[in-house]
């Protein structure tokens, strides 16, 4: 195989690589609703360097006596090519390097470093990832065994504007003549922890249904293909696929497309008939077609842009960041993106702190729709939270620590985080009042934020215990620092449940309800935990230094805005940076620098940037594996918090129900960022960040109210304002 390195890039939207088997790990697309990984063949299913995975959204499993976990759809991408004596897909392989470390998807992943592989008879090979429009191409010169020479190119598309609909077009050139075969299939290989599989062909649709284990959701494909009007079936296919033959002359194009329509049960009582309907519309609008509302669709997402300026790699990094975040959310689909998103079923597919925490929080500032349709997934669990609260004696309501299907407790008996990892409840309830402070929207927050956040308040006021003096305790809980056993008092569950109580009450002034009065006095009552002799807050009552794996402490001054003195911000910085386990998630530094940045300390801000994305972004296509050495990938976590680096950190934006707040600051080392398409209460604005100065533009919207440096301005409509840029303070 010849290759060439990797081209200079020339598209800043364009991720791609000349090498399948050198530092090489899958890239991933998807609508937000369905999701595909694409392989270095282009198409179709790969066991390694990682697996391929095929997900959508709601498919989980159910098992009496056990948690739920997410099914895996067979491969419906798979669209081969061959001459007879061999096929394209089948060029490729991998092969064990014992000292190479492998990605293994699952329950639980392992690491993300690629291994070696084969491509045999490849060349002139190129794979892209478009990161405007999601569609993945590949393309390559393919010898056979035969020694016959064809020039292939592939396109995957998952339709952001039309949610059931998947694509794939192969292109090919022959330098030969005879019969070229096409093998259209939706491998079983792929398939996890499903049952009942069926499958068959009627007229021009290839169909499967197939039920995720125990729970009985049905999920269903369907193909059409449009081929040369004089191609013909052949024989010898194998299972859930079909082969047709086409005559071919040397060095004329022929161009097959396979139209893929995806359904549940969540969304139809039939879906294989919502399936095969999604497929021949999209047949009968055609591929030209598809690709355009596809690349409308994601215009419209892109309107929420970040651009950074003086580093070409960090943008491209931004950019690739928001991108996979997109393709396992959209507006309308009531689910929450698991760490994972849709790439894969790692961590059970289950949903977290991550999506409240890390991953929603860079949803809400350039994308309210999709941000609001996320939270609908806990809104619509409210009654099993209720249930789940219950039965632990508590008033309220309960998140549980890993929510799957239906929101009952899905962490695994093995771990004790699911009965003590209880501050999800006020991760949840912070970004209920996020969304109200970011939208003003009364109506959500009378039918969709209150219930949540009076239920958050009746659950803590329920759960402190009072002592001799009158103060409040929350005893037996593990904090975001998972090393921690089981322990009292700790600082981010106290101070979060505390801003929860006072989250409620605020809601009930803005909607005329009434707040109950043990609310102010239990939130007052907290303990709060401060030894005045280090001016450090000790991680929880008794806490003796030791290594933590994450941030904790530190987050009660981002996100939790916590009123506290800049001395014990920094001293709690330092101290607990100290103690932060080296490999730890990139979360961590991603909290640090937002902190460094909010202090003004912009060389420490863009050290720990640095560190929040290098050892963790994955070549060719940018992918943040969850740790160092491997973990969930593509781990959305990661890209979440990386990004709100830029949208909140060096902006220095943060959410008020009367104003935006910002206090922008750049690090030497970037010469501008640019944040297009923020949102706040119907406005849409920009936020050019510069040396010399910072630039806020109102595009649409009432006048803007923007404090900055204690000062209030008004952005006129279709006008701007330029405030301060603070001047950095060094090292810190």
């Amino acid at each position: 195989m010849t290759t060439h390195p990797n081209e200079a890039i020339t598209d800043e939207w364009v991720l791609a690589t000349h090498d399948p088997l050198r530092r090489y790990l899958p890239t991933f697309t998807g609508n937000g609703y369905l999701g595909a990984r694409v392989p270095a063949a282009g198409n179709g299913f790969a066991e390694s360097p990682i697996r391929t995975q095929f997900h959508v959204v709601g498919l989980y499993t159910t098992h009496p006596g056990e948690w739920s976990r997410k099914a895996t759809l067979p491969a419906w991408t798979t669209l081969d090519v061959g001459d007879g004596s061999g096929t394209f897909n089948g060029a490729f392989g991998a092969e064990p390097d014992p000292s190479a470390e492998y990605l293994v998807l699952g329950d639980w992943a392992a690491v993300a470093t690629p291994g070696s592989g084969t491509a045999r008879g490849i060349d002139d090979y190129r794979q892209s990832l478009d990161l405007r429009t999601g569609v993945i191409s590949t393309s390559a010169r393919w010898t056979s065994p035969a020694g016959r020479v064809t020039d292939v190119r592939y396109e995957v598309l998952t339709d952001r504007s039309r949610q059931h609909v998947g694509a794939v077009t192969v292109t090919v050139t022959p330098h030969w003549d005879g019969a070229l075969e096409i093998t259209d299939a939706l491998d079983l290989r792929a398939a996890n922890r499903t049952t009942g599989t069926r499958y068959g062909t009627d007229g021009d649709v290839l169909w499967l249904t197939t039920d995720a284990e125990g729970s009985g959701i049905t999920a269903a494909l369907a193909s059409v293909l449009r081929a040369p009007a004089d191609a013909a079936p052949t024989t010898g296919a194998g299972d859930a696929a079909r082969r047709i033959g086409v005559p071919v002359r040397s060095g004329r194009t022929y161009t097959v497309t396979k139209y893929v329509g995806l359904a549940t049960s969540h969304d139809a009582a039939e879906p294989l008939t919502l399936a095969r309907t999604a497929a021949a519309e999209a047949a009968r609008a055609g591929h030209g077609q598809l690709v355009e509302d596809n690349r409308r669709a994601w215009s419209h997402e892109w309107r929420g842009d970040i651009e950074v300026h003086g580093d070409d790699r960090l943008r491209r990094q931004v950019r690739a960041a928001k991108f996979y975040l997109l393709t396992s959310v959209r507006d309308g689909s009531p689910w929450s993106p698991p760490p994972a998103g849709l790439s894969s079923d790692g961590y059970n597919g289950h949903v977290f702190w991550d999506t409240e925490t890390w991953v929603w929080p860079s949803l809400l500032a350039q994308h309210p729709e999709i941000a609001e349709s996320v939270l609908d997934y806990r809104v619509d669990r409210l009654g099993a939270a209720r249930d789940y609260a219950a039965r632990g004696g508590h008033d309220g309501v309960r998140f549980p620590w890993e929510s799957g299907l239906d929101g009952s407790e899905d962490t695994p008996t093995s771990t004790p985080f699911g009965e003590h990892e209880q501050h999800i409840n006020s991760d949840v309830a912070l970004a209920f009042w996020q969304y109200w402070l970011a939208t003003g929207d009364r109506r959500w927050l009378a039918e969709k934020g209150w219930p949540v956040l009076r239920g958050v308040a009746e659950f803590w006021t329920s759960r402190a215990t009072a002592d001799e003096d009158g103060r409040f305790h929350i005893n037996d809980v593990i904090p975001p620092d998972e090393y921690a056993a089981p322990s009292d008092d700790s600082v981010y569950t106290n101070v979060s449940a505390r801003a929860c109580l006072r989250f409620a009450t605020k809601a009930a002034e803005v909607l005329g309800e009434s707040a109950d009065p043990r609310w102010a006095r239990v939130a007052d009552g907290l303990v709060v935990l401060f030894d005045e002799e280090s001016g450090v807050h000790p991680e929880f009552a008794g806490y003796g230094g030791d290594t933590i794996k994450q941030a904790d402490v530190v987050l009660l001054t981002y996100p939790w805005e916590e009123p506290l003195p800049e001395e014990v911000v920094r001293a709690d910085l330092a101290y607990y940076i100290e103690r932060t386990h080296l490999e730890g998630p990139s979360m961590t530094d991603s909290v640090h620098s937002i902190i460094h940045a909010q202090l003004g300390d912009t060389e420490a801000a863009f050290e720990h940037t640095r560190r929040s994305v290098e050892p963790f972004a994955r070549e060719p296509f940018e992918q943040f594996a969850e740790a160092r050495q491997g973990g969930a990938f593509t781990f959305l976590t990661g890209h979440g918090g990386f990004l709100q680096e830029f949208l909140y950190g060096y902006s220095g934006l943060r959410w008020r129900s009367d104003r935006l707040l910002l206090a922008p600051i750049l690090p030497a080392q970037l010469t501008g960022l640019t944040l297009r398409g923020l949102r706040w209460q119907g406005r849409v604005v920009d936020v050019d960040i510069r040396p010399g100065g910072t630039t806020v533009r109102l595009l649409e919207g009432e006048p803007l109210p923007v404090e900055a440096a204690g000062t209030v301005h008004q952005v006129p409509t279709g006008g701007e304002i330029t405030v301060p840029t603070r001047t950095p303070r060094g090292n810190g």
